[in-house]
């Protein structure tokens, strides 16, 4: 297939349909929210034709609801400022753009990540690493193929979005679109806050200073429901280690990839360390709101290695099992408010990062997506037929775990270094439950 070309038709400013109250103008960013790089967090949503609506209709109708949802996420329409946001309804970017030389049907015969990238609207910023830490907060693109399907690629800034809470808007735009106003917007929350403590800019985090220097490359691997039980079951085929959900599975198995490609090229750091960001709302239901907009997660090392250790996956699974049950103790000792318990994840997670140096340390991260309700975002011309997720730009080190269209299997995109995926993508171990970038089954 010839490379795909993706030309930009329009673009506007989209500001909120009613202006943001002057009591809401300002919200105040969370330690958390401080410390992650800036990065975006990204999802693609993939719809198949539909005869019934023009392009035109569909960009006026994705631009309209589009307008009265930033109504309820104001943050989105405005600008970083220091360690507030500045909710100025200055708006957000919206591309239209099409693809006249592929249709869908063959994109989808093999994905590849580069294509992906050209969905995202990163083109109309020069600088993406700046523009996440400061404007804009949001980007759509809306591209059309050749075959009248269509993708929907959103960036929203890490800064402000965890991936709960870009489900939480795609849930809330879609439902607008569909003339559906109150759902699922109505108790729409900017709290982050209120759980972890405030940002505060004298607090400088050590950065890598040569993370958007090396040379990565984006893989991506699907698991189906059939291989993942597979793996499940051999893995509680183990003494001492119960039965994994499948992103412990997955997650384990990565781990042992990643040290093992590791090992193979030269590396100067004493420890491999795996990071694992976790979702609290669904650990704290009675004090955190799954309508909760923000960074509200408790990420810490979860897996550690030497330079001459091994990898079992068995034992991996059972030690990802004793830091979730690590966590819920934590949680459950603490009484008091959301704050109290803020204020002590967040203690406990800097300690442990504050640890750690990038001369001796090499850190992975495996961040799941498994089971935010993406497939269900119809805006009224059928649920998506394919979604996935990633951060931009590309971060290395890092996988990215989706559900699958039939909610059993996962798909996962990987980016390692280059001589590190060489190696990871030809693992006999891997290879035996994943399948490298088959085409997407519509």
């Amino acid at each position: 297939m010839e490379t795909m070309k993706v030309e930009t038709i329009g673009k506007e400013i989209i500001k909120p349909s009613s202006p943001t109250p002057n009591d809401l103008r300002t919200l105040q960013l969370s330690i958390y929210d401080h410390i992650l790089p800036p990065i975006y967090t990204v999802a693609f949503l993939f719809y198949t034709k539909n005869d019934l609506i023009s392009q035109e209709h569909t960009s006026h109708k994705l631009k309209t609801s589009l307008s009265e949802t930033l109504t309820k996420f104001y943050p989105l329409a405005g600008r970083i400022n220091g360690v507030t946001v500045d909710c100025n309804d200055e708006g957000t970017i919206f591309v239209d753009a099409r693809v006249n030389n592929c249709s869908l049907s063959d994109f989808f015969k093999c994905p590849g990540f580069d294509s992906l990238q050209q969905l995202l609207p990163l083109d109309v910023v020069d600088n993406p690493y700046m523009a996440a830490a400061t404007w804009p907060l949001l980007l759509v693109k809306a591209t059309y193929f050749q075959c009248g399907g269509m993708a929907i690629g959103i960036c929203i800034s890490h800064k402000i979005a965890d991936a709960t809470s870009i489900s939480s808007f795609i849930k809330s735009w879609a439902g607008m679109a569909r003339g559906e106003a109150e759902d699922g917007v109505a108790g729409t929350e900017f709290a982050a806050a209120n759980f972890y403590p405030p940002a505060n800019e004298a607090f400088k985090f050590p950065v890598d200073e040569q993370a958007n220097k090396r040379s990565s490359i984006t893989k991506r691997f699907v698991f189906d429901a059939s291989k993942l039980e597979e793996l499940s079951t051999k893995v509680a085929s183990a003494e001492a280690v119960d039965r994994p959900t499948r992103v412990e599975s997955v997650t384990a198995l990565f781990w042992k990839g990643f040290v093992s490609a590791a090992s193979s090229t030269t590396t100067t750091c004493d420890l491999k360390v795996l990071i694992q960001p976790v979702n609290l709302r669904s650990k704290i239901p009675s004090l955190l709101s799954q309508n909760l907009i923000g960074n509200v997660m408790f990420s810490s090392v979860v897996l550690s290695v030497g330079q001459e250790g091994e990898v079992k996956i068995e034992e991996a699974v059972r030690d990802l099992q004793k830091k979730k049950n690590d966590l819920q103790i934590v949680i459950q000792d603490e009484e008091g408010s959301s704050s109290m318990i803020g204020s002590k994840l967040a203690n406990l997670m800097l300690t442990n990062y504050l640890k750690m140096s990038y001369e001796t340390h090499e850190p992975y991260t495996v961040s799941s997506w498994c089971k935010l309700p993406l497939y269900e975002a119809s805006f009224g011309w059928g649920s998506p037929v394919w979604v996935t997720g990633n951060v931009a730009p590309a971060f290395g080190n890092l996988a990215m775990l989706v559900d699958s269209k039939d909610k059993k299997g996962i798909e996962a995109f990987v980016t390692l270094p280059e001589e590190n995926m060489l190696s990871f993508e030809q693992n006999p171990e891997l290879l035996a439950f994943a399948s490298l970038n088959p085409s997407v089954l519509v």
